[in-house]
């Protein structure tokens, strides 16, 4: 932690970046460092991120209404854990994870959340082994938990805000939400420009030149409609038997950055 935050001790949250200056700045210093020295040391650190197009999913398939947001959240953090695992660390022989934290929330008393994405990925990954068979939940308030891994939980907080403040544009979203957006659009447009040339297949995008490359991703699931039929290939939701590849690849990265400088001023005041 640096000094900085030192002296400015407290919980810094997207939600609540706009009501205390110390949190924006903060959240701001977090987002800079992301975008230049963690990827680049020898300790990095790693993020995956994926975005669920809930439009183009047959909701009936995570249950009921009461329990399908959870559900939901579940199944699909489990992907984004298991995929982040299997592509930032391809060549590994074996992946060894001590423990998984999480933020304190109602994942807690789901009665898969805190369990079920350990269980099927040591059950069906023979390279990778989590340690620990169930999630730890955490106060995201570092103050209160005592534990370091209270402020991570916090940065990736910031960085969903990011990431979703440069997805979807919002003329009344708080200056200091925008900012932070536009503050990680140079990082976002890199990540998500994985362009492969039309015939040959040769990664051209900018982010296969980047140090950010197998070290930050940020994905979206699926790029189109998908019936019962394939849903249930590729997520097998009545029985506990292991994924089955689809006969095409249903994540996608194209998305329109729509951030805009909040301190640029437009011509709107003038007509």
């Amino acid at each position: 932690m640096c000094g900085f935050h030192d002296k400015n001790n407290t919980e810094v949250h997207y939600k609540e970046i706009h009501k205390l200056d110390t949190r924006f700045k903060i959240a701001c210093r977090w987002i800079e460092y992301i975008s230049s020295s963690a990827c680049a040391r020898s300790k990095k650190v790693f993020f995956n991120i994926l975005g669920i197009n809930l439009t183009k999913l047959n909701l009936d398939q995570f249950g009921t209404d009461s329990d399908r947001v959870l559900t939901i959240y579940n199944r699909f953090y489990r992907t984004a854990l298991l995929g982040g695992l299997k592509y930032f660390f391809k060549n590994y022989g074996t992946i060894a994870i001590h423990k998984i934290y999480h933020d304190d929330g109602s994942q807690k008393n789901h009665k898969y959340c805190p369990w079920h994405s350990i269980y099927k990925i040591n059950i069906r990954t023979e390279h990778i082994t989590i340690l620990d068979y169930e999630i730890e939940f955490i106060n995201s308030d570092h103050r209160k938990s005592n534990m370091d891994e209270s402020q991570f939980i916090q940065l990736v907080d910031i960085l969903l805000g990011a990431v979703y403040s440069c997805l979807h544009s919002d003329p009344k979203r708080k200056y200091q939400k925008r900012k932070i957006g536009y503050l990680f659009k140079p990082t976002l447009e890199t990540l998500l420009d994985r362009r492969k040339h039309e015939s040959h297949g040769a990664m051209i995008g900018s982010y296969y030149q980047s140090y950010y490359y197998r070290t930050y991703q940020v994905t979206f699931f699926p790029c189109e409609k998908m019936d019962i039929d394939r849903l249930q290939q590729r997520f097998d939701f009545d029985h506990l038997t292991e994924d089955q590849p689809l006969e095409r690849d249903y994540f996608y990265y194209e998305r329109p950055i729509v951030v805009s400088d909040p301190d640029q001023s437009d011509l709107s005041n003038w007509f």
